[in-house]
This record gives C-alpha cells, structure tokens and sequence, in this order.
C-alpha cells in the first residue's frame, strides 16, 4: 500500500486534514451548542479534549507536510552532462526517421 515515504506522508497529512475539520466541527459544537451532544458528563473537559485532539492532528498534518517536502527534494535528479543541463533526458525518439 505505502511504497515510499512520501506515499504514507501523503495518506498521513489526508487523514490529519480530515481530523482537524471533524475535530474543530466537534469542539465548536461543544462550545456553542453542547445541548445537541448526549451524554456529557463534565462540558469543560470535553470541550479541552476535543481541541486537544485538533492540535495532535495538526502536529501530525505539519509533521506529514514536511516528510512530502524532504521526499520530493530526494526525487530530484540532477543531470550527468558537464554542462550541467539536459534538453532531453529520454533520448531520441524512433518515429519520423528517414531510415524507416
């Protein structure tokens, strides 16, 4: 599933961005309307828990951010001319020849 760092980086800062907006949903809901949620027992506690929450997946999104960005400068590939450029990687293509 996960072939490279960069891969699970990428799967790790999708599931913290959605964290964040469930969390931040729950911990407004909290503040604003706690009457809708059943069953909290000390409003307080859950409303730090939940922004509590929204701050570990925000570490872990920024944590996901920075693991895509040192992969993507791994990727980078520099040329092997002298010059220290190249036109054309690939090499040259077979179609159009006059020798066809």
């Amino acid at each position: 599933m996960c072939s490279d760092a960069g891969q699970a980086s990428r799967i790790c800062a999708f599931y913290s961005f959605t964290g964040i907006l469930f969390t931040l949903w729950v911990a407004l809901l909290l503040t604003y309307q706690p009457f809708f949620i059943a069953g909290i027992e000390d409003e307080d506690t859950a409303i730090k828990s939940a922004w509590g929450a929204m701050a570990t997946f925000i570490v872990t999104f920024i944590i996901s951010l920075i693991g895509i960005q040192r992969d993507s400068q791994n990727k980078i590939q520099e040329p092997d001319t002298p010059e220290g450029y190249s036109l054309n990687p690939g090499g040259a293509t077979e179609y159009g020849s006059r020798y066809d």
